[in-house]
């Protein structure tokens, strides 16, 4: 089993009490990118950010990746890699294209709702995560699993919480990439989970959330104590990473840019905290 990264777990986390490190999901920025690799990567650094997730399948050559990073002055924090490329088929060469960009982070993205929806399925995934694991520790990566909202709706058999099936029945050094936004719309106590399962969250997804929709960080509707939350990532979660996913098409027509960069004013203007 691969042992748990340098900086993971409370007793480690005086690097993050002074800065928070911040990166961008590019889930957001999807059409530009598959356009305009290098200068889709410029503009999110000129929005305020100093590290990328990318998602979806390995389209681009490693190396043009690599390059373009380099030249934005980005740094990885991670890919959200579809569970076929973790499969044993294809799980080398997937390892060989991070170890080009030099990502330690290869998070799943989602897994279908029907297999969350028993114990069995659950647990199914979980010991396939745990080889995955394993098999990535061996190159000095770590892989881990991003929430939605299914994760928080009970399973059929055992009445359940497949996050906690997957978090339970997996090695501590599989990340449980907690997205808050996600969660609260599928009623998860996203930052209960955070402090219940300490470690676990090197790196975690921030959105706004209100039950009536079209919120932004902080503002009055927002239901995230973003106070507590920064404070539980800091403690208790082992995060290294704050990644923003922020996307209102109705306030932001056309500029995911300038939605990831007010994103990124608001987290700076914290000050640290």
């Amino acid at each position: 089993m691969a042992a748990l990264p340098p900086g993971w777990g409370k007793d480690e986390m005086a690097g993050t009490e002074a800065g928070l490190p911040l990166a961008a999901q590019l889930f957001v920025v999807a059409e530009s990118l598959s356009k305009d690799l290098r200068g889709t990567l410029r503009k999110v650094k000129e929005a305020g950010y100093d590290a990328v997730e990318f998602a979806g399948a390995l389209r681009f050559v490693a190396r043009d990746v690599r390059y373009a990073l380099d030249e934005a002055g980005l740094r990885i924090a991670g890919w959200h890699t579809p569970w076929e490329y973790l499969k044993p088929s294809n799980i080398h060469s997937t390892i060989s294209y991070n170890e080009t960009l030099g990502n330690q982070y290869v998070i799943v993205p989602w897994m279908p709702p029907e297999l969350l929806a028993t114990s069995e399925g659950c647990l199914r995934f979980a010991g396939e995560l745990t080889w995955v694991s394993d098999v990535l520790g061996m190159h000095g990566m770590v892989t881990g699993y991003h929430n939605h909202a299914a994760e928080f709706k009970p399973t059929e058999d055992t009445g359940e919480l497949p996050w906690d099936l997957i978090a339970q029945n997996t090695p501590s050094n599989v990340v449980m990439q907690n997205d808050v936004g996600n969660g609260m719309h599928g009623g998860g106590d996203m930052v209960g989970l955070l402090r219940k399962y300490p470690g676990r969250a090197p790196t975690v997804h921030m959105k706004p959330y209100s039950a009536a929709g079209g919120t932004f960080f902080g503002e009055p509707g927002d239901e995230v104590d973003w106070d507590d939350y920064f404070s539980i990532c800091r403690r208790d979660a082992g995060v290294r990473w704050y990644i923003v996913e922020y996307l209102n098409k109705d306030r932001y027509p056309g500029d995911p840019i300038g939605a990831l960069a007010d994103s990124a004013r608001w987290f700076r203007g914290r000050g640290g905290k």
